[in-house]
């Protein structure tokens, strides 16, 4: 990695930061947000224009290992519908919501979720509490992911227009919250 590359990256890491202490996370008001109470929940996704949430979960086997070759799980909280939960159907998991794993041995899998796959997200165990936890890499820091909001311009079934998608995450050298926004353009569907 070139030199002016690594001050570009510092430099973006930097302005990331300022705006989390700026305008810390405003992009889903704090009273719009349901935080779903799972035990093995890793992170979870909400959109604008209702409360249903995504949940991404350890999946565990039935002897509490975690199940190497699909160890996220993800699934619906229809809140709208009581808080029921309800499986992704195949065009969600296969296009949007649903993940890809790598195992990079030592307990570490890569993960890729099918609408941003250019984004690797890491699971790996938490040094702090020894659990398995989904973390965001920029150079050599890991940033612990907690939540993503996906900002719709325009809603229909078919053609959903992405706005942006903002991720919520906690530098866990300082305990800090920061927001990393990937803005997808008006022209980008998912």
């Amino acid at each position: 990695m070139t030199s002016l590359h690594k001050a570009l990256k510092t430099t973006q890491l930097l302005l990331l930061v300022l705006l989390a202490v700026v305008n810390p996370l405003s992009a889903q008001p704090a009273d719009e947000i349901k935080h779903p109470r799972i035990e093995n929940l890793l992170f979870f996704v909400q959109k604008n224009p209702d409360a249903n949430t995504v949940i991404y979960e350890l999946n565990l086997n039935k002897d509490g290992t975690i199940c190497t070759q699909a160890p996220v799980k993800v699934s619906w909280i229809k809140y709208a519908e009581d808080g029921k939960r309800e499986e992704l159907s195949n065009i969600e998991k296969k296009y949007v919501y649903g993940v890809q794993s790598q195992d990079l041995g030592n307990d570490e899998y890569e993960i890729h979720l099918m609408a941003c796959t250019k984004l690797p997200l890491y699971l790996k165990r938490s040094q702090t509490d020894n659990k398995y936890k989904i973390y965001i890499k920029d150079e050599d820091t890991h940033y612990l992911l907690k939540r993503a909001f996906i900002k719709l311009d325009r809603c229909s079934f078919w053609y959903p227009k992405v706005q942006y998608i903002d991720l919520v995450a906690v530098d866990t050298a300082n305990g800090r919250e920061i927001l990393r926004r990937i803005n997808i353009g008006s022209q980008a569907e998912f």
